[in-house]
Order: C-alpha cells, then structure tokens, then sequence
C-alpha cells in the first residue's frame, strides 16, 4: 500500500529521480522490484524493510490528522528511553542508560506545551522516577498494572482523549494502550509485532534518541534548536 510512496519519499528526500531509478532497476514500476532489490534499498537508505513496505515513512495526509491532535505524549523506558539492556555494578545494584538528546527533547517539548507522561513496567521504580524528576514530567506510573487503566485515568484528570495521546512503546505489553490512542510509534528495534500495528516506525533503535526523533519530526512544528 505504501511501498510507491516511500520510495518516492526517498528519492525525493535523496536528490534521486525516481524515473531513472525504474529505469537503472529495468522495471516499469515498484511492484516489480524483488525482494533482494528492496532489501537493497532499505540498507541503502537506512530505513526498516518491513516499514518500506508497508508502513508510512513519511507523513502523508492520513497520519497528519492524527498529529495535529496530539497534546499528550506517553513513553516506555526500557527499550525506548533505554536500549533495553540491564546493565548491573558489582553490587548487584540496576543501573540504566538514557540519551541526552532525548532528555532535550522532552523538556523543550514540554516547554511548547506537549504534555509528557511515563508508564512503564520496569521493577526499578524509584531509578525512572528519578530520571522523571530530571526531565519535570511529573506523570509517572511504575508497576505492573495494565497500561490503558492507568492512562484512561490520567486523560480523565486532564479532561483529554485517547485520541489525544501519543505513545513510544517497543514490546508486546505494549500493544493494549496502543491500539487505543490517537498515534502510536516505535523504535527501529521493537519486536515484529508492535512494527505491524503502529502508525510509525522510527529510524532509530531505543536509547539512541528515538523520543527525540519521534518529538522533532512528528510532534512539532519544526525541530528543537538547543541553545
């Protein structure tokens, strides 16, 4: 459904004609392409094979209606605002990685009025409050609780919708809150499963700044200038 598309959107992104890539691939059109040329294509443009097939990567009109509603942004930790490794010191004590770039992200976006929120199923509750506090969202949940209830709690409160809410998220317990909002998303690395079901799949794997590319090309305007 959307492997023309894409691939227009990439050449166009690239400086390539996209008629003389027909022409150099022998082909009268996309659909003709093999699975070792698209798999070609994928690795040359960094992108996931799966998503140039069949999801949007770029934003077309469909997913901009869906955007322009969003004022509340929901995150998962590990694998996300993580790479989901669990690193441990000699202790024995947990410790987690997180991206500064991220880190910027959240806060500037929160400073433009996008509300921010972290619901997460990690045992380490006081490790994520603290990065949390750092980053002044002060909607947390940390605990094993279905996701949903806890978000349909909280669009009570702030007297929004689902359908104004946006998630990251990258496994399988993911999916229940996902199927249920306005725009979902994940990193590159998620599992097949959760890449099926999204509106977006990212470029970037979690930890590396997926939140930040997820903020600066899909839920502003423009890009956080840091200063």
């Amino acid at each position: 459904m959307f492997l023309e598309q894409n691939i227009k959107g990439l050449c166009a992104k690239f400086g390539v004609d996209f008629y003389q890539m027909l022409k150099d691939f022998d082909i009268d059109g996309v659909t003709e392409l093999s699975v070792l040329d698209l798999e070609a294509i994928a690795e040359e443009y960094e992108v996931d094979f799966y998503s140039l097939l069949f999801k949007p990567l770029f934003v077309f009109d469909h997913l901009k209606s869906k955007i322009e509603k969003i004022k509340f942004l929901i995150l998962d930790v590990d694998g996300v605002m993580t790479d989901g490794g669990m690193y441990y010191t000699e202790s024995g004590d947990q410790v987690k990685k997180y991206n500064s770039k991220d880190g910027m992200g959240i806060m500037k976006a929160q400073e433009k009025g996008l509300l921010c929120g972290i619901i997460s199923s990690a045992f380490t509750d006081q490790m994520v409050r603290n990065r949390a506090e750092t980053l002044n969202i002060t909607r947390v949940y940390v605990g094993r609780d279905q996701k949903i209830t806890i978000l349909r709690q909280w669009c009570e409160e702030l007297s929004i919708t689902l359908n104004e809410v946006a998630i990251i998220g990258d496994d399988i317990n993911d999916l229940s809150i996902m199927r249920e909002v306005g725009l979902s998303a994940c990193p590159k690395d998620a599992v097949q499963e959760v890449k099926k079901e999204v509106d977006i799949v990212l470029t970037k794997n979690g930890g590396t700044g997926v939140v930040r590319e997820f903020i600066d090309n899909f839920l502003l305007s423009e890009p956080i200038k840091e200063f």
